[in-house]
């Protein structure tokens, strides 16, 4: 008999992994934000162009590490996991740093 090649249940880490790639559901609101960065007189020229390049790319980067994350869970699960926790942390992180410097 042979075994199922799809999964039955989901698992906590690809729940994980879903709420890691859920902020790509705002990236249409993060194309509009970015336009505005340049009007915002506290950031120099650097960092808006750095914020706006980060605010168009995100979803690739996020799509590209849950890809990476997702292949490495097949074969060692508990450094996906933990790689997967740093990665929200540093995503987060950027993001409110971001939030933070420039409104």
């Amino acid at each position: 008999m042979k075994q199922p090649s799809m999964p039955t249940k989901v698992s906590k880490f690809a729940w994980g992994l879903a709420a890691f790639c859920v902020p790509v559901l705002l990236w249409p609101l993060a194309l509009l934000i970015s336009s505005h960065f340049s009007q915002n007189q506290a950031l120099t020229e650097g960092q808006i162009k750095l914020f706006s390049t980060l605010f168009w790319i995100y979803p690739f980067i996020l799509a590209v590490i849950a890809r990476l994350l997702y292949k490495l869970h097949a074969k060692r699960p508990t450094l996906a996991e933990r790689l997967l926790g740093i990665s929200a942390v540093i995503f987060y992180g950027v993001l409110i740093y971001i939030c933070m410097v420039s409104f």
